[in-house]
C-alpha cells in the first residue's frame, strides 16, 4: 500500500500547530523530543525557505531567457531582411548559407536556435563582399545568440541549485517524520505517567485530507421537494 506524499506546506503547518499546542500544556514528561522536534521543524523551515528562493531565482531566470530568445528571434528576421536587401531570395535567404527559413529556425528550442544562427553568421561572414547592412545585422545575431546561450547557463546553474535544495529539504523532512513519530510514542507512554490527555491536547486537532466526495446523508437525499400550497 502506497502512503500518501505530504506537501512541504502540510508538513510546516502541522508541526506549527503540534508547537503552538504545546505552548499551553505541560510537556514535561516529552520534554528532549519535544524539543527534538520543535529543532526538526525550524530546520525544515529554513530548507524550505532555500528551496522558494532558489524557485523563485529560476523563474526569473527563466524569464530572462525568454526574452533572450525572443530578442534573439528579432535579430534573426533582421539578418534575413538584410540579406533579402542584399539579393537573396525572399522565400529562403539563408538557403545559400546552407540554413532552414527564418520560420523555421526561430522554432527550434533557444540554444538549438543561438548555434545555428552562429553557425550562419559565420557562412555569411566567409561570404564576399558583405554590405554593410547585413554585417551589422549578422553581428547583432550572433550578440543575440551568445546571450541566449549565457541566459541558457544560467538557468541550468539554478535548476541544479534547486534540486539540491529540494534533495536537501527532503532528507531534513526524513528527520522531521521521525522525530514526529518518536514524539507521538513519547506521548502515548505519557499516558501511562500521568499525562493522558497530552496526545489529544497535541494531535488531537490534525486533521486528515479526504480526496472522496462528501456523500449527502441518507435523510437529506431522501428529503422530498417541498410542495406548493393552494389558498382556500
Amino acid at each position: 500500500m502506497k502512503t500518501r506524499k505530504v506537501s512541504s506546506g502540510d508538513q510546516l503547518e502541522t508541526g506549527a500547530a503540534i508547537l503552538a499546542a504545546a505552548k499551553v500544556v505541560d510537556t514535561d514528561l516529552v520534554k528532549a523530543r519535544l524539543a527534538a522536534f520543535a529543532s526538526a521543524q525550524r530546520s525544515y523551515a529554513e530548507a524550505q525557505a532555500q528551496v522558494e528562493a532558489a524557485e523563485a531565482r529560476l523563474k526569473e531566470e527563466q524569464i530572462r531567457l525568454a526574452r533572450r530568445d525572443a530578442e534573439q528571434d528579432e535579430a534573426t528576421e533582421e539578418l534575413a531582411r538584410a540579406l533579402v536587401s542584399s539579393g537573396q531570395p525572399r522565400g529562403n535567404p539563408f538557403t545559400a548559407f546552407g540554413t532552414a527559413a527564418p520560420s523555421a529556425v526561430k522554432q527550434l528550442p533557444p540554444v538549438t536556435e543561438a548555434k545555428t544562427i552562429r553557425q550562419l553568421v559565420a557562412a555569411v561572414q566567409r561570404q564576399k563582399p558583405v554590405s554593410k547592412a547585413t554585417s551589422q545585422a549578422a553581428q547583432a545575431a550572433e550578440q543575440a545568440a551568445r546571450q541566449v546561450e549565457t541566459a541558457q547557463l544560467a538557468v541550468d546553474k539554478f535548476q541544479e541549485a534547486l534540486s539540491h535544495a529540494r534533495h536537501a529539504r527532503d532528507g531534513i523532512g526524513e528527520t522531521w517524520e521521525r522525530t514526529l513519530a518518536a514524539l507521538k510514542r513519547g506521548v502515548r507512554a505519557a499516558a501511562d505517567d500521568g499525562a493522558p490527555g497530552l496526545y489529544t491536547a497535541l494531535f488531537g486537532n490534525q486533521r486528515r485530507s479526504s480526496n472522496k466526495a462528501v456523500k449527502p446523508s441518507p435523510a437529506a437525499a431522501a428529503a422530498p421537494a417541498p410542495t406548493a400550497t393552494t389558498a382556500a
